[in-house]
């Protein structure tokens, strides 16, 4: 625990009764804190973190959970401040547990999340299968490896599918960023905020690769066909399903060059993803 987080947790809320790590969280670092009745969180923001599929932007974060105030969907924020570490955000802790997967009552608190209009500027994702297969190829460039040329041979087609409108995305709704708050469920982690079509937080949701990363079995086609049944614009649905080759290729094309770098699980997720891309219709 970073000294200027214990001092500036004592001189604002009094000597705190416990410090817990809170697992879960990839980019950045976060703990609990217990001073007397009250629970917070203070997150800690590694500015080396961030890439342009899941960015890592402190400011953003701030800025949606301002806007998400009341709606139940996001943490109550209090306060943020700077350190020589980077910027601590402060907000309520939400009792529950983590999500072990993607499931009905997740989709049913996106569809309450896409029908909001952000109050503040986020960036835009656009997405057709041409502008997915670019993201992908961007994370290839320059990889030499078997994962690479193997998604280089398999490029699928670009087909010509109409995006649905803009709505507020949460930018990584992965189930480590769901906490399961009685039947109710609470997004965590807002730091890549976005607006663009409703399929792009359907497909980090349900990505193999996502849950095998957090330690977790990729959904089956019988779990993710009921966990679909939570969102209610069929629609959505249609286009995510019609989107799929091209969700996975870039997710299993992200993977490829995590695993580059030299984070082995991303080895494992690939395989996931690349299972996923080869039953895609």
């Amino acid at each position: 625990m970073p000294d200027a987080l214990q001092a500036f947790a004592t001189q604002t809320y009094g000597t705190p009764q416990e410090w817990r790590p809170l697992s879960g969280g990839r980019s950045n670092r976060s703990w609990h804190l217990r001073v007397g009745a009250d629970d917070r969180v203070f997150k800690l923001f590694d500015p080396t973190r961030g890439n342009s599929l899941f960015p890592n932007e402190a400011p953003a974060e701030v800025s949606t959970l301002k806007t998400l105030h009341g709606t139940g969907l996001a943490p109550e924020f209090e306060t943020s401040f700077e350190t020589r570490c980077g910027m601590c955000l402060v907000y309520r802790y939400v009792e529950g547990e983590r999500t072990a997967t993607t499931d009905a009552a997740t989709m049913r608190a996106l569809a309450r999340l896409h029908i909001l209009k952000p109050t503040m500027t986020v960036r835009r994702v656009c997405i057709t299968p041409e502008e997915l297969l670019q993201e992908g190829m961007v994370f290839l460039s320059g990889l030499a490896t078997y994962e690479a040329g193997w998604l280089l041979r398999h490029m699928p087609e670009p087909e010509d599918i109409a995006t649905g409108p803009d709505v507020f995305l949460h930018g990584d709704p992965v189930p480590a960023n769901v906490i399961a708050a009685g039947s109710e469920r609470v997004l965590i982690d807002w730091q890549c905020p976005a607006y663009g079509d409703a399929t792009a937080d359907l497909a980090i949701a349900l990505s193999p690769a996502m849950h095998v990363v957090y330690g977790m079995e990729p959904l089956t086609r019988e779990a993710e066909v009921k966990a679909l049944q939570g969102y209610s614009d069929t629609e959505t649905i249609a286009r995510y399903q019609a989107l799929k080759p091209y969700y996975h290729w870039r997710m299993a094309a992200y993977c490829a060059w995590k695993a580059a770098q030299g984070e082995a699980v991303y080895a494992q997720a690939f395989e996931a993803e690349l299972n996923a891309l080869r039953d895609a219709p």
